[in-house]
């Protein structure tokens, strides 16, 4: 069992950063959140924009042809999609583009995933495509050439460290146990001056938390090799804020519901915001823009009116409720936001190029 694990490690060893609690309660290889379970669905403990309705998925197919097009229509070209989940978006993104371009024979799909059971789920979903599709543990195995990557809800899932303003300056935030043996957060060392705090957040008030993602950089490092050789634009649709912030945005949900970080470890979704400014380091960022107008700009409307002609009462009123879900502010529309980056001789894709219309 993890809990007992992390504790007897703790126990010996001491308190852990609470990037390596996340670490080993998402991706623990024989306990992990993300490699045992299949967590997404109205069954699972979350849903995702593209169990909502094929429409996200098909508003993104839309974005990848505008995108290829505006980089020049290069061939052969590959789509890479980070953390796929149940492969849903990825289906319905291939199903459409096979009605709206039909060269699709000469695109491949690259698929980065580290949960064996939702990689088997993923080959199901996808299983009849014609494109050839290769799975990946991590992005820097994918092969460099033209690329249009997708990223939806991949980066609030990476561990992230936390550091918390005491009397005595910045100190990293770790997880320890308390009096009873249960998980807490306490004090650990101070962070030297001049490392990882930015300079406007050193003088906080006394109890702020700043978090940091490493994990940002190693992403943007395989996507700079990508990028620098090749025609490439990413897409990331996730929920977060331009940093960096003062602020603690690290949660746990289980079966819909937020629940305490420490609650039953490998079997809770841990997730934290994402610095969409940290993710932009380094090449040309469009965005970000909220996924209500993204979506909208891309014809999500048009294509629910569509929709709507061939489907009974009932099936119209859940394509009317779909589209405020995914596209309405007090929804998933302004809590979530896209965020374009492509390689430096590209302009920016549609709808970036656009002036915020809803």
């Amino acid at each position: 069992m993890l809990e007992e694990q992390l504790k007897s490690y703790i126990q010996t060893k001491g308190p852990v950063s609470t990037r390596a609690f996340m670490e080993a309660c998402l991706y623990d290889p024989q306990h992990g959140y993300y490699r045992v379970g299949s967590p997404i669905g109205s069954e699972g403990d979350f849903i995702t924009a593209p169990e909502i309705s094929q429409m996200f998925g098909e508003m993104i197919s839309i974005w990848t042809v505008l995108t290829w097009q505006m980089m020049g229509q290069p061939f052969p070209l590959q789509i890479v999609e980070l953390g796929p989940g149940r492969g849903t978006l990825m289906s319905d993104l291939l199903r459409s583009l096979s009605r709206i371009h039909p060269q699709s024979e000469t695109i491949s799909v690259h698929l980065v995933e580290r949960s064996d059971s939702l990689k088997t789920v993923q080959r199901q979903i996808l299983e009849g495509f014609e494109c050839p599709i290769s799975w990946h543990r991590s992005l820097a195995d994918v092969p460099s050439a033209p690329t249009i990557l997708i990223a939806n809800e991949f980066l609030d899932c990476l561990p992230i460290r936390q550091f918390i303003k005491t009397g005595s300056g910045w100190h990293e935030r770790v997880v320890g146990l308390d009096d009873n043996g249960d998980f807490c957060f306490r004090v650990g060392s101070e962070v030297p001056k001049g490392m990882i705090i930015p300079t406007r957040l050193l003088q906080a008030e006394v109890g702020s938390i700043f978090e940091f993602c490493p994990d940002f950089e190693l992403v943007m490092k395989d996507i700079h090799r990508l990028a620098s050789q090749h025609p490439f634009a990413g897409l990331f649709v996730d929920y977060g804020f331009e940093g960096p912030n003062i602020g603690e945005t690290l949660q746990a949900v289980k079966l819909h519901k937020k629940v305490s970080p420490f609650m039953t470890p490998g079997e809770v979704d841990l997730t934290a915001h994402v610095d969409f400014t940290a993710v932009a380091n380094g090449l040309k960022a469009f965005g970000p823009r909220d996924q209500g107008a993204f979506l909208s700009q891309l014809g999500i409307g048009a294509r629910a009116e569509i929709l709507v002609q061939s489907a009974s009462e009932e099936q119209a009123e859940k394509l009317a409720s779909d589209v405020v879900r995914l596209v309405a502010p007090e929804h998933m529309g302004s809590l979530f936001k896209a965020l374009c980056i492509t390689s430096a001789t590209l302009d920016a894709p549609p709808p970036f190029d656009q002036k915020v219309v809803l």
